[in-house]
């Protein structure tokens, strides 16, 4: 007869090593998962600093101030031209954004603004166009 007795040492090993291998598992998901969190939140903020640059060229371009030298035809999204660039920092990570402003239908002006990071191993960039009236 067989005593009532609890697990052997060999089911408790097997076991635990089960248990083991799932806490592993789950430790990489939740790794990867802080990794994802992190690159979608850089990529919302690269869209919210391109889309607050290009609302900032719309409500200039039906202006007379001197800031609407910002929306002369020319300047880059690849490289930063006098007029066409500026930088600014969004909760600690400075983001710079650079645009350029080329003929568009009509009588209108097509504005491209890039948004990109500026920190050492860090890549991310957002990129966005819109039409604007500018006399």
């Amino acid at each position: 007869m067989r005593g009532k007795g609890g697990f052997s040492i060999v089911e408790l090993i097997v076991s635990m090593t089960i248990f083991s291998f799932g806490v592993l598992g789950g430790v990489a998901l939740l790794e990867t998962g802080f990794r994802w969190e992190g690159r979608a939140e850089l990529a919302t903020q690269l869209t919210v600093a391109a889309e607050m640059k290009v609302e900032e060229l719309k409500a200039l371009a039906g202006t007379d101030l001197a800031e609407t030298v910002q929306l002369e035809f020319g300047g880059s999204v690849e490289t930063a031209v006098a007029n066409h660039w500026d930088s600014i920092d969004l909760d600690g990570r400075v983001i710079e954004r650079r645009w350029a402003v080329e003929v568009g239908p009509s009588g209108t002006r097509r504005v491209t603004v890039r948004a990109e990071i500026v920190k050492a191993g860090v890549v991310g960039r957002a990129e966005l166009w819109t039409y604007v009236i500018h006399d």
